[in-house]
């Protein structure tokens, strides 16, 4: 039963690490440099095969993790705001 447990958290742990935006700067087929490209993906594979479904023969220059699921702030409304007293 310990050993259960133990490899189902590893396992949701590895998910909720490797879930997010992933930050793209890649060289287009035809030379143009794109970046800050924004991908959603559950894992850099997934994000990386959207990149290449969009940008055919692209060449990946970085990436980085820019936010992770589990690193959400929950959503503000409105009325939760104060304006700054004068």
């Amino acid at each position: 039963m310990m050993l259960l447990r133990q490899t189902n958290i590893g396992v949701t742990l590895k998910m909720m690490d490797m879930s997010g935006k992933y930050l793209y700067t890649i060289r287009s087929a035809n030379g143009v440099l794109v970046e800050n490209l924004q991908i959603f993906g559950k894992s850099r594979n997934e994000a990386d095969a959207k990149i290449r479904q969009m940008y055919w023969r692209c060449e990946i220059l970085s990436c980085s993790l820019v936010a992770d699921l589990s690193a959400r702030a929950p959503n503000l409304k409105m009325q939760w705001l104060r304006p700054n007293a004068a």
